[in-house]
Parts: structure tokens; sequence; C-alpha cells
């Protein structure tokens, strides 16, 4: 079982290092719903840990319909991110009519070549989220991190467990939003082979950001393991 944890911050990496993540999202200004993380701290990441690391990419707050300075900015940045040798980049983009904008997403897929591709929790403004999983899956990616389009992975079970009949092992589908140490193991007994989240607690940075809780970690993979 793979458990994710979104870092936005120093403290976040050292309590998910010691909390025995088996992942790392890296990605900053978590209260903006995550964006693309600076050279600095993705630098210091790869210096403190040999996890595997996947990058958010994501050029600005606010929706994920772009502009063509910004596709480029995206495709730059996915570069950026093979160049500093990280395993894993997840991308993602939309109409504005919602669906995929599948011209785009094929040239940001070819960009990545190797890397391990999750398309983000755009998925959960999609139309037609099961055709659009289908779509994803033709592309190339490894994994959708979604909700289940609702505002918790908890209130989306249903479409999620939809997800994961469809995806049949060709797609990872990675329940996130909402998850702790309550109600992970729900999602363990549902067959989700992976999950994510960001372990907010009351802790916060100098700047406001939330630190990731290394109780909650140790307690989300220790009922992770007990799915082995």
């Amino acid at each position: 079982m793979i458990v994710e944890i979104c870092c936005t911050s120093t403290p976040s990496l050292k309590n998910a290092i010691k909390g025995g993540a088996s992942r790392l999202e890296i990605c900053e200004h978590l209260m903006e719903d995550g964006l693309t993380p600076s050279p600095t701290f993705l630098q210091e990441v790869i210096e403190t840990t040999h996890l595997p690391i996947h990058v958010l990419i994501r050029p600005r707050r606010g929706n994920f319909t772009y502009s063509y300075e910004e596709i480029k900015t995206v495709e730059e940045q996915i570069e950026w991110a093979q160049s500093m040798g990280v395993q894993g980049v997840v991308i993602g983009a939309l109409n504005e009519d919602r669906s995929l904008p599948l011209p785009v997403l094929k040239k940001w897929v070819a960009t990545a070549k190797s890397m391990d591709l999750t398309f983000h929790r755009a998925f959960d403004r999609v139309i037609h989220a099961e055709e659009s999983l289908k779509k994803i899956i033709d592309l190339g990616f490894n994994r959708v991190l979604t909700s289940g389009q609702q505002q918790t992975a908890l209130q989306g079970i249903e479409l999620l467990n939809k997800l994961n009949q469809i995806a049949q092992g060709k797609l990872v589908v990675m329940p996130g939003g909402g998850i702790n140490d309550q109600n992970c193991d729900l999602f363990f007994k549902e067959g989700f082979d992976e999950i994510h989240l960001s372990g907010k607690g009351k802790e916060k940075t100098e700047l406001g950001e939330p630190i990731a809780d290394l109780n909650t970690i140790r307690k989300v993979v220790g009922c992770a393991q007990k799915y082995q």
C-alpha cells in the first residue's frame, strides 16, 4: 500500500519521512491548493531523502483552463522537474467547458517522456468523469488523484469505486481530499492501493502554511501496513 504525503515545507517534509511515507508530492502554497514548488525547496527535498518524489506542476492559483503562455510554462516546468531527476510530475488541465484539452495533455505527456504521470484534482471538475477517465488512461497517465468529485474523498466514495472498476489495473485511482487516520481504513478496505493526504495538524509555518502532523502520518502508515 502506498501512502503519498503532500509536503509544502521543511517541517512537513521531515514529518513525512519520519512517519514512514511511501512517496512525496512536492508543492508549495497549500492554502492555494498547491502550486509548483520553488527550485530551492525541491533541491532541499532531493538532498534530504531517497523517497520517490512527484512534483506538482501548477503555475498559478484558480481554475485549470490555461492560456497559450501558461501551457508553455507548464511544459517548461515539466522539463525542469525532469532535469532535477525526480520520479514523476502531477499535472492536469481543462477546457472552458470542463472537458479534457487532449492536444495539450498529449504534448505534456510526450514532454514528460518516461516520468510517472499523475492527473491531479482538476479531475474533480471534469465533465463525464467515467468517460474522461478512459481518455486519461489512453493518454498514458499512471494515476489520477481525485476526491470523487466531492469536497472529500469520503463523500465521493461511490464515484471513486466506479472509477476504480473502470481502471482495472490500467491506471491507479488514488483517493485524496480529507483523508486522515480516522477514515483511511475505509479506502484500503474498498480496494484502493494508494492514498494521498497532507496530514494537516494544528501547527503552521511562519507563513501560515499547515504542517503535516507526524502522529497522523504514523497512524495512516500503520493502517496501510495491515493490508500489505
